[in-house]
């Protein structure tokens, strides 16, 4: 007899995507999977095989763009109460029998299973924090002063409501570490201080990059020149976010016109139409996607120019490319850290981004038969760590315990 699992998600391809393979696994071996996701990305769980559970978001990614250290968290708390609303009131008296949920639902997760008395599960797509790391620390550290701050009042008189103002300490962005049985999707040599965490209670599986064809296939042959060659191919992405940046392609892009590789940028909803028309007609080496499959891109490529994001970073393992990182944001800076800490890419900041920079840092990279090796031993581990696979044997042993 199977499981009847309940899955919580935010308004973001980044968390959601990651979690499809394990929702296919799940359904595969005959268990039950509810996911409450926002309205917009329901078809990205629906097709497989999850019953969905859809919510009109109020979209918190936009607070991320605010200077306000309180904007984000506040208004992912009340994202998180939407998607509580929302599982409560599709369920009324009835019980998972376990809720999951993302590290940015974590709120809501932790309300309905105490509320439920349900087992919960946390679903990590990024690196998580304990006693020994903290992300939020790892940024203060690199950039002193940035630091989130929680709306503690408004989650108290909340948690009020629910019975649980004494447990404030459980829902602060800020102090967020693992308490739960938690799936970590990224390989161990990926997180920090990976020895310190209870594998009994912490399970790092790596990333579940399949099943992403969805989002747009691309085909190889579009590199291919007249003659019948083909160049290298290179990748421009900075992902599902905090892509509206029409500087930072047109620098990337225009860099590699005229050069002998062939240029694949997904640039995402938010670039405005026009900018989008100047970059497809550029050159015949470019082609201009709002969104196409990374994973299909890189398996062809030779250097993937990123945002680094946890995600984008994690498929770059999973293919062994060098990657050439732009943080946008501090956020991103510690995962620049895991970058040359790994050994397999170069951070440039955005300051200093040139359309010279890109081409010597992405052919240095590509030239370096150490970056290779590396990349080589990474992507065995990487692929070694389980995926889906293993994630739903862990989902099943611990509920199995239960």
């Amino acid at each position: 007899m199977g499981f009847h699992i309940l899955v919580l998600d935010i308004p973001s391809n980044g968390h959601v995507l990651p979690k499809v393979g394990l929702v296919d696994e799940l359904v595969r071996r005959g268990h039950r999977v509810s996911y409450v996701v926002a309205d917009r990305l329901a078809d990205r769980v629906h097709r497989f095989g999850a019953e969905v559970i859809g919510y009109r978001s109020a979209d918190p990614l936009a607070s991320l763009a605010e200077d306000d250290p309180a904007a984000a968290t506040s208004a992912f708390f009340r994202e998180n109460l939407d998607i509580l609303r929302a599982a409560r009131e599709h369920f009324g008296d009835d019980r998972p029998d376990a809720v999951a949920y993302d590290e940015a639902a974590f709120q809501a997760g932790r309300i309905l299973s105490r509320l439920w008395d349900v087992p919960p599960i946390l679903l990590s797509v990024s690196v998580v924090s304990n006693a020994h790391y903290s992300y939020f620390d790892h940024i203060e550290r690199l950039v002193p002063g940035h630091r989130l701050q929680d709306p503690v009042e408004e989650i108290t008189a909340a948690l009020a409501g629910f019975g649980l103002a004494d447990q404030v300490e459980d829902f602060l962005w800020t102090r967020r570490q693992v308490g739960e049985f938690t799936i970590v999707f990224v390989p161990p040599r990926f997180q920090p201080a990976y020895e310190t965490f209870d594998p009994d209670q912490v399970v790092f599986v790596g990333p579940s990059v399949e099943k992403r064809d969805f989002l747009g296939a691309w085909d190889p042959g579009r590199a291919a020149r007249a003659d019948g060659t083909r160049p290298p191919v290179v990748l421009v992405s900075l992902g599902s976010v905090r892509n509206n940046d029409p500087g930072f392609f047109r620098t990337v892009v225009e860099a590699f016109v005229g050069q002998p590789w062939h240029v694949v940028a997904s640039v995402g909803d938010s670039l405005p139409t026009a900018e989008f028309d100047q970059l497809t007609g550029l050159a015949p080496n470019v082609e201009i996607h709002r969104w196409v499959s990374n994973i299909g891109v890189l398996e062809h490529a030779r250097a993937f120019v990123t945002h680094g994001g946890n995600g984008s970073l994690l498929e770059a393992l999973h293919t062994a490319t060098p990657v050439l990182v732009v943080p946008p944001a501090p956020d991103f800076l510690p995962y620049c850290d895991t970058v040359r800490e790994l050994g397999v890419g170069t951070v440039v900041a955005p300051a200093e981004l040139t359309g010279e920079r890109v081409l010597a840092e992405v052919a240095a990279l590509v030239g370096d038969e150490k970056v290779q090796h590396r990349l080589r031993d990474l992507q065995e581990h990487t692929r070694a760590a389980g995926g889906a696979p293993r994630a739903a044997d862990a989902v099943e042993a611990y509920l199995g315990r239960r």
